[in-house]
């Protein structure tokens, strides 16, 4: 990841919740999740949804701007 640290990735909870951290990874926005910590940014070629199955809109808007 070109000297950058990678991302957290921790087991989970069956609980997601994902928002955007306030932070970025390199160029990327970093979201993560509430309920175990898990990192995403959407140069991941996985996409993150919450815990009834829906990808969040701030995850859709950041994968559409990622394309």
């Amino acid at each position: 990841m070109n000297g950058m640290r990678e991302l957290v990735i921790s087991p989970c909870q069956a609980r997601c919740s994902w928002s955007t951290s306030g932070q970025r990874l390199g160029e990327d926005l970093l979201f993560a999740c509430s309920a175990c910590g898990s990192e995403w940014v959407a140069s991941e070629a996985w996409t993150p949804v919450d815990w009834q199955g829906v990808v969040p809109e701030a995850v859709q808007a950041e994968r559409a701007r990622e394309e």
